[in-house]
């Protein structure tokens, strides 16, 4: 499928950095001419940089900068299983009688799956993670938030608003679609204000978010990985990654 080809080229580049279209084309199996295809939409997407000869990741010393938001069914199919590993490892920390916030994001939709079968409060601003609790007999839920944003499925609170209308949860699970050094961003101010007022009334504050992520800069700063209590991440991301965030906060990998 295309869209597990791309995910691998992508998976070489992470490896490699920069990488030929001969390279991939052998290692893949694959034309020429559907790895050119390939490398052009993912150039598109803001998730490489086109090179003679093939591509490159676009790190900088300041981080990858991410020029288009991905459409919420794309963030879907990509590094599923890693996403699926963090959300496994995150939903262990949940215990009967909880109270948490979710927030957005395909990672946290995961882990809607494996969260315990005993009685939890949850809040959450997600349209996915509403529709994916709803019918759960064990979870009393609560959906906050103002406007909803098409792209994400989250709703949103206006700028001079007053947080989630005074709902608090002890323990707090966020995605992020970039962290870079001490830095976790989000792609929508409003969206990101809903997170960051979430985190500030939490006694535990969970990150959950696959190795992509790390290095990378978005256009809202929301949090610092000093803050949180923890970060999970899936145990076969590289070393380097998970040190970056261990130099911060604790990590927690599976």
């Amino acid at each position: 499928m295309k869209s597990e080809r791309q995910q691998a080229i992508l998976d070489l580049l992470d490896q490699h950095h920069s990488v030929s279209v001969n390279e991939i084309s052998n290692t893949l199996s694959v034309s020429d001419m559907t790895i050119r295809r390939d490398l052009a939409e993912l150039a598109d997407k803001g998730l490489l940089v086109r090179v003679h000869g093939g591509a490159q990741l676009p790190h900088s010393a300041h981080g990858t900068a991410l020029s288009r938001l991905t459409p919420h069914e794309e963030k879907r199919r990509f590094q599923v299983d890693q996403k699926r590993a963090a959300a496994m490892a995150a939903a262990q920390t949940v215990s009967a009688g909880d109270t948490i916030f979710l927030g957005g994001g395909s990672t946290l939709e995961l882990m809607c799956s494996y969260l315990p079968q005993e009685d939890i409060r949850v809040v959450t601003n997600s349209l996915p993670v509403l529709n994916l609790l709803a019918d759960n007999p064990h979870i009393d839920l609560f959906f906050v938030g103002g406007k909803m944003r098409h792209d994400t499925r989250v709703f949103t609170m206006p700028y001079n608003g007053r947080g989630p209308y005074g709902l608090s949860a002890p323990k707090a699970y966020v995605s992020a679609t970039g962290i870079f050094g001490n830095e976790v961003f989000g792609s929508r101010p409003d969206a990101a204000m809903v997170l960051s007022d979430a985190l500030s009334r939490a006694q535990e504050r969970y990150l959950v978010v696959d190795a992509e992520k790390v290095g990378r800069r978005d256009f809202c700063l929301f949090t610092t990985l000093e803050d949180m209590t923890a970060a999970f991440i899936n145990e076969d991301a590289d070393p380097r990654t998970i040190e970056a965030l261990r130099a911060y906060t604790s990590v927690i990998t599976a």
